[in-house]
């Protein structure tokens, strides 16, 4: 090679070494800057076990840690955990805990912290939505100060799923902390009670105005978080959101109205706008069971006035309902038309749609049979809240496919607070429009007979239906290990739950979030997962 070949060569390697150089340092981190974030609803009260809303969900799992998490593609990745080994038997699953996690006030997140938080879960008296997944556990053991080994009364197939997925799935509670400050300490937000073992530390609430979190300086997690603070606003509006996106103002959206996305695309064109197939159910769910003495929660049940009667859940939420229609109108077609309580993205989920195909004259036929008709009409109220505008526009349009069937649904349009009260306390409803929960499989307390009848049971079961034999299928289908058989198991339950139409799906309920062209790091998970840790600001 001669000398001009030889400079040649050299200056291109230089070339490349400098462009290789700029790209390295354009993808490393920067440390620093508020991460400026919007919800659409306000946050209910921060006792992390209780709590209801993935509002309050997003910030336990920054300041809180459990001990595993999982990724968009289901592999299950360490937290406070740093390793684990399930038994042969699937009957004892043994944690090792990492050595430099702490909570935000220098209490150890020991094998002592896990069974403490595991065991408040459990307990009746705490009221947790979460208890009932923990009733295949039976002890949690202290091995030693960094071992903690769950051990279960009979398999589970979905436990680690539980544990990292499950609306707040495992958050661990700070023992000191719990002990030392109230439950309503808790609730109001107090920092000093509110000590999680997460990247960020509480640092404000005020409720329905704003969050403040700041970087948990001796975080596990070397390096990490990047950003200084998380300062959270609530934006009702998702117009007036809209436009404090575009101003700048707002730097990610944490649940962004379908509605409003092409808008969105339009205004503001760099923004990064991130889904995937849909994990939560859009439900038109009607009530089956009261209180028989007018006692909310009594254990006295009697059949709904309306849709106690499973011909009336047919022909109205069955054959009375044009999924296709709403989801043109609705969603612009950007959701699918869904039967099954687990949607689309939904782990082994199956499409049955094909149980209630629309068909308005057998509707008729159906409340004909039962006594309904032009001298005796139908008249029902059809519940919804203003969490999201698209809830509005399909109880519109449900009470106006009513009307093809003879039907009269009045819309009651309520705020999400005064919604959760009616749903989650037995108050009186006749039907709802909501996507009320995001299944990352499909087993759910939302769907079994009501805490009346089973242990197992919840508050989120609103239809308070009293059949145990969904949970005898429920049973079956989250005890058997092989995949195979399992699917099996979970289709009848789908194809029995529809038949019985408790709970009435009308289709996916597609979710986005939207982020501004410099936030770097964040992985999109929809509802499951939102962590702030690898975040970066790119400005």
């Amino acid at each position: 090679m001669n000398r001009r070949s030889f400079l040649l060569v050299l200056s291109a390697l230089v070339v490349l070494l400098g462009f290789v150089s700029s790209v390295a340092l354009a993808q490393t981190p920067k440390r620093g800057g508020t991460l400026r974030v919007s919800y659409g609803n306000k946050i209910a009260h921060l006792d992390f076990h209780t709590a209801p809303g993935y509002e309050m969900m997003w910030v336990a799992m920054n300041v809180g840690c459990g001990l595993v998490n999982i990724t968009p593609d289901g592999k299950f990745v360490p937290d406070a955990a740093e390793s684990w080994q399930m038994a042969p038997d699937g009957l004892a699953y043994t944690f090792k805990l990492r050595r430099n996690a702490i909570f935000h006030d220098g209490t150890p997140v020991d094998a002592a912290a896990v069974k403490f938080s595991i065991e408040r879960l459990m307990d009746p008296a705490t009221k947790s939505g979460m208890r009932s997944f923990y009733e295949p556990v039976h002890s949690v053991e202290v091995l030693d100060p960094q071992t903690v080994q769950i051990r279960l009364k009979h398999p589970y197939a979905f436990f680690m799923h539980m544990l990292a997925g499950y609306r707040t799935g495992l958050v661990l509670y700070n023992p000191v902390a719990t002990q030392k400050y109230t439950l309503q300490d808790r609730q109001q937000g107090k920092p000093e009670a509110v000590s999680g073992c997460g990247p960020f530390k509480l640092v404000e609430w005020v409720k329905g105005s704003h969050l403040v979190m700041d970087r948990f300086d001796k975080y596990f997690m070397p390096g990490q978080p990047y950003l200084d603070r998380v300062m959270i606003r609530v934006i009702k509006d998702p117009v007036t959101e809209l436009a404090a996106f575009k101003a700048g103002e707002i730097d990610f959206i944490a649940s962004f109205s379908p509605e409003h996305v092409d808008t969105m695309k339009a205004q503001v064109p760099k923004a990064a706008i991130m889904t995937s197939k849909e994990t939560t159910p859009m439900l038109a769910a009607m009530k089956v069971t009261v209180p028989k003495d007018g006692k909310p929660m009594s254990v006295e049940r009697a059949s709904h006035p309306i849709f106690g009667d499973v011909r009336v859940r047919k022909a109205v939420g069955c054959y009375g309902i044009d999924r296709q229609e709403i989801v043109k109108i609705a969603f612009k077609g950007q959701a699918t038309p869904w039967v099954g309580m687990a949607p689309p993205g939904t782990l082994e989920s199956v499409n049955i749609n094909h149980l209630c195909p629309y068909d308005p004259a057998k509707a008729k036929a159906l409340l004909a049979e039962i006594g309904y008709g032009p001298s005796k009409p139908l008249t029902f109220e059809l519940l919804t809240n203003t969490e999201k505008s698209v809830f509005n526009i399909i109880a519109t349009v449900i009470k106006e496919q009513m009307t093809r069937i003879g039907v009269t649904a009045n819309i009651k349009l309520v705020d999400k607070v005064s919604w959760l009260n009616s749903t989650l306390q037995d108050g009186p409803w006749d039907m709802y429009v909501e996507d009320l929960l995001s299944l990352l499989t499909i087993d759910s307390n939302g769907y079994l007979s009501t805490a009346y009848v089973s242990a197992k049971s919840s508050t989120w079961s609103h239809p308070r239906h009293t059949d145990t034999k969904v949970d005898d299928y429920y049973a079956r289908y989250a005890r058997e290990v092989d995949p195979i058989k399992r699917k099996a198991i979970g289709k009848e339950l789908l194809e029995y739950m529809a038949n019985n139409m408790y709970w009435n799906t009308i289709s996916g309920s597609p979710f986005y979030m939207v982020a501004q062209p410099w936030i770097k790091g964040y992985v999109y998970n929809a509802e499951f997962e939102v962590h702030f840790d690898n975040v970066w600001l790119d400005k």
